[in-house]
């Protein structure tokens, strides 16, 4: 390749770089509109909080060192598609 080729795909890939930083700091900031707007106009019923509390309170639970140990759990038990949880 010349050396005109070689800088035109230098400032190419340049450019692709700094699209990119652009595009995952929209990303970031299309999460946080998202995260405001589901707190400003839905609310939690009281129910569900009461549900998930006593889930806390009275729930039989595990603990897991990392990932690998709860895959490895998950695995060796085997995983309910259809498992309703609530």
């Amino acid at each position: 390749m010349e050396v005109e080729e070689l800088n035109l795909i230098r400032a190419l890939s340049e450019d692709l770089a700094a699209l990119k930083v652009k595009v995952e700091g929209i990303e970031g900031m299309l999460e946080t509109l998202v995260e405001l707007y589901t707190d400003a106009f839905y609310e939690v019923r009281g129910e569900y909080l009461d549900k998930l509390e006593r889930i806390r309170r009275e729930g039989d639970f595990e603990s897991f060192r990392d990932i690998t140990e709860l895959k490895r759990a998950i695995e060796a038990e085997g995983y309910d598609h259809n498992a309703k949880f609530f």
